[in-house]
């Protein structure tokens, strides 16, 4: 049976900067390495809301991607 070890964390945020020529929004991503991977859900948006309260864009996403080792 294989084994996850959480590696590293990276907060993502999409920012909404407009419209493109179709009439679809277009977005601006920010993201954010080295986050610790125990960190919440919670703290994680907490952070994201502070870092969006300083933009000029309002946020589209905020997004978690973790990245694990398999070991078998």
């Amino acid at each position: 049976m294989a084994n996850q070890i959480p590696v590293s964390s990276t907060l993502r945020i999409d920012f909404e900067t407009g419209l493109n020529e179709k009439g679809s929004i277009v977005f601006k991503r920010r993201s954010f390495s080295n986050i610790k991977v125990e960190a919440t859900a919670d703290q994680l948006f907490s952070a994201a809301t502070a870092i969006a309260s300083v933009q000029n864009y309002p946020v589209g996403e905020v997004t978690r991607v973790d990245t694990n080792s398999l070991i078998g």
